[in-house]
This record gives structure tokens, sequence and C-alpha cells, in this order.
């Protein structure tokens, strides 16, 4: 009787260690699909990270950069064609003289005269009053470029050669010692490191049409003209309008008041 007794607690407990060892190697397997499932589930956010950061990066790439366009320098063959875009504003000598320029020429009571003539990389202009039988002639000299010797009586240029420049004389086979250089007043938002383009603090702010058409006339000369495109509309764009003057001239004024001419890509005027 009591081996019968032992036999059926020993088959008793068998069966519950054998339970017991299923239900860990169930416990086991369950825990171990767990992690794997935890595994995949922080690599596929892992690489939905990578996949975000990589289209972060591509959007950042790919965004539009407004390029800053560069300002024209003295152009002496342009000049000696008529076409004075290149020297537009007002030039000032040290003794406070001014000379103002369109892109047709002077502005006020002083034209130009007959032929240029191009000598030693310095292009000599005559020039006459029209309020009088007065007139002197005009040296432009191109940054880069000295004042030819022939210029002095005595010594050689001193003048700012990293700056385009010109001066008067009554002939330009007179000899002097200060030829009082006429420079190109710096604009108020020359130093600034914004694009001039978008700059507000110019102190220009034209409307869309007749002011721009006014404005033209004011700085860029008479030239009858005639608007081709506007995008003030455009909230993506800096604002601007595109004239073309009867000489086939063509011009982004833009709001700001600064002017690029559209072929050459450059600035021509900065107020």
């Amino acid at each position: 009787m009591k081996k019968v007794s032992f036999l059926a607690c020993s088959l008793l407990l068998a069966s519950l260690l054998t339970a017991c060892g299923k239900k860990a190697e169930t416990n086991s397997t369950s825990q171990t699909q767990k992690t794997t499932q935890t595994s995949e589930i922080s690599k596929s956010s892992s690489s939905t990270s990578s996949t975000r950061e990589e289209v972060t990066t591509q959007e950042a790439t790919t965004e539009e950069v407004v390029q800053s366009p560069n300002f024209a320098k003295m152009n002496l063959e342009e000049i000696s064609k008529g076409d004075f875009s290149s020297v537009i504003g007002r030039w000032e000598n040290k003794e406070g003289n001014s000379l103002t320029f369109n892109s047709l020429g002077l502005v006020g009571d002083s034209t130009i005269q007959g032929h240029s003539i191009l000598v030693d990389g310095a292009l000599e202009i005559n020039v006459s009053s029209t309020i009088g039988t007065g007139g002197f002639a005009l040296v432009f000299i191109p940054s880069g470029t000295s004042i030819p010797n022939k210029h002095f009586s005595t010594g050689t240029d001193t003048s700012d050669i990293n700056r385009d420049r010109m001066f008067g004389t009554q002939s330009v086979a007179e000899k002097v010692d200060d030829l009082n250089m006429y420079y190109r007043l710096v604009s108020r938002t020359a130093g600034s490191s914004d694009n001039p383009l978008t700059n507000i603090d110019t102190g220009v702010a034209l409307e869309s049409g007749q002011s721009t058409i006014d404005y033209a006339n004011a700085i860029l000369g008479p030239l009858n003209w005639q608007l081709i495109e506007s995008n003030y509309n455009r909230t993506e764009s800096i604002p601007f309008e595109l004239l073309r003057g009867d000489n086939g001239a063509l011009y982004r004024v833009y709001r700001n008041g600064v002017i690029l001419s559209q072929t050459k890509d450059l600035i021509v005027y900065m107020p």
C-alpha cells in the first residue's frame, strides 16, 4: 500500500515538473518573440527617422537662394558708344562740385559733344554747356587703371586706383598737379551685408505703374518707358517691374529703388 502511495506521489510530482518546464519554455519563447518584435519596431523607427532626416536635408539643400547681382563698373567701351548706364548717379569732387549721369549722359546744363578718344586706358570726352559757350574735357578712368602721366606736370597719379573716377580739365593736353578727382557717391546701402534687391532700408518704396515709370525717367533718363512685366502680386518674388525704353534697353526697377540692367544682369543704381 505504501509503495502504491509513493508511486502515485512520484507520478504527480513528475507531472507538475513537466508542466512547469513547458510553461517556462512558453514564457521564454514569448519573451524572445517580444524582444524580436521590439527590435524590429526600433529598426523601423530608426529607418523612418533617417528617412525624415534625408528629406529635411534635401529640402534645405533645394531651398531657393536669392543671389545678389554685382554692381556695374565703369565700362569705357559702352560709354564711347553713348551708353552711360555704368556711371549712373552722382559724382562729386573734394570741393563739393558734382556731376550727375543717367543712361544717356550728363544731367543738367552740360552735354556730351563730339567723339570720345581712348588713350592709355582712359576715355576722353568733350563737354559743352547748354546755357553758355563754355566747355571742358572730361576724362573717365576705371578702377585698376592709373591716370596717364601726360596729365601731370610733376609727380604721378595719387588718386584712389581701386575706385572708378573721372576728372575735368580745360584741355586733355593741359598738365596739372592736382586733378581734383570725381568719385561716385556711395549708396547709403552700399556697405550693407544684405542683398540690395531685398533691402527695405533704401528710403524708397515705389508703387506699381506710373510711380515706377516716373522713377525711371528721373534716374535712367526720358526714354518713353513701357511697362513690360510686373510681379508685385507674386508673393514668392522680390517686387519689381520690367521696363523697356524706346532704345530697346530693358531694366528691372525694384520696389526699393534699386535698378538692374536686365540684359547685363548688373545693378546700375542703388539709392
